[in-house]
């Protein structure tokens, strides 16, 4: 009896020792079988923890990107010669080799440090790499370059307070101390007649209507229009039945004394001038067959000489358009085509072809000049 029991337990030890190997042998298997596939802890499916390693991803290259822009990664006062510099995580300093002309040397400098020299005179490094014009700052006419094609240079931008790299934003067509972003096109054109008043009016003491000649040119005998019996009110132009025969207006008559004896005058408005409106006096009498007599006191005859220019706009909306090219009357006021109305008087035309133009509460004239075509 004894001897069963001793073999019953026996048996029960050796099928413990056989169990305990069994399953080892099991564990080692699936886990070579698996390796491909490790364990967590975490109670999430595959796919939530691919998904979930995809958006920490994400946010790092969101935070990389939002570092290297200069307003997060360059602290006001921030130095890096001689000083620690704080910066944000990503972020490595913009190092250039630039010419010192005090030194007459080149030097290393970063140029997202405030207190690092300008590449470009006394223009800041950051307003380059704020305005995202980083490329453009390598160059060496940096300031000469128009980087928003807006006609306007990053030199004048810088001055105006303006974007660069927006052509909406630009500064004004006309400032005072610069040249106009206008320019003379072309040959100025001159044209124009003399107004000739019969003899009988000087002779009239009370006169209430006159009679009006319209000679080609001063010393010509060639009469290109004639308007008779002219009354206040009543007009006339330089040609008949043509655009600009309302041009004249008749005032009235007046009394004026040349020499010992006192005549009538035909007293007149030229409106041809847009902006800008003319009051004169016409004698009567054959005019002077002389060029050079017009223009002087006494003189018969009155000179109407309309000098035009074409003028083109070089900055802004209008440029390059069909409204950038317009023409103007010497004399005449006008409003530069897309500057936010700004209004000009062309106060006179140079020999040169170029004119000088007043704007409105200017102090001075400015000069705009003549291109080449």
């Amino acid at each position: 009896m004894a001897e069963q029991t001793d073999f019953g337990k026996g048996a029960l030890i050796a099928g413990i020792v056989l169990g305990v190997a069994a399953g080892a042998f099991g564990v080692y298997n699936m886990s070579a079988s698996k390796v491909d596939r490790p364990q967590t802890r975490l109670n999430v499916s595959q796919s939530e923890a691919e998904a979930a390693l995809t958006a920490v991803a994400d946010e790092a290259m969101a935070l990389r990107k939002k570092n290297s822009v200069i307003k997060d990664v360059a602290p006001e006062g921030a130095t890096i010669n001689g000083k620690p510099r704080y910066a944000p995580v990503f972020f490595s300093p913009e190092l250039w080799q630039v010419n010192d002309d005090a030194r007459k040397d080149t030097i290393v400098i970063d140029i997202y440090d405030p207190s690092s020299p300008n590449v470009h005179a006394d223009v800041p490094n950051h307003w380059f790499t704020s305005n995202g014009l980083r490329d453009v700052m390598s160059r060496r006419d940096a300031l000469m370059v128009d980087s928003d094609e807006d006609g306007f240079t990053n030199r004048e931008e810088f001055d105006a307070k303006t974007n660069p790299s927006d052509a909406k934003s630009l500064p004004p067509l006309v400032q005072v101390g610069k040249t106009p972003k206008l320019v003379v096109v072309g040959d100025a054109v001159t044209s124009g007649g003399v107004i000739s008043v019969d003899s009988g009016l000087a002779y009239s003491s009370n006169p209430t209507e006159a009679d009006v000649r319209i000679y080609a040119t001063p010393g010509s005998s060639k009469v290109v229009a004639r308007f008779s019996k002219r009354t206040p009110g009543m007009t006339f132009g330089l040609l008949e039945n043509k655009s600009d025969e309302k041009r004249f207006e008749v005032i009235g008559f007046e009394k004026e004394t040349f020499g010992s004896s006192t005549e009538s005058v035909l007293k007149v408005r030229d409106n041809g001038i847009p902006g800008r409106a003319k009051e004169f006096t016409v004698r009567a009498g054959s005019p002077a067959r002389s060029a050079s007599d017009y223009g002087k006191e006494g003189v018969k005859g009155y000179l109407v000489k309309d000098v035009k220019v074409k003028l083109r706009v070089t900055a802004g909306p209008a440029a390059g358009t069909k409204d950038g090219e317009f023409e103007v009357l010497e004399g005449a006021t006008f409003e530069i085509p897309g500057s936010n109305g700004i209004v000009c008087e062309l106060k006179s035309v140079d020999a040169s072809g170029s004119v000088n133009i007043k704007p409105k509460g200017a102090e001075s004239e400015m000069n705009v000049p003549k291109v080449a075509e």
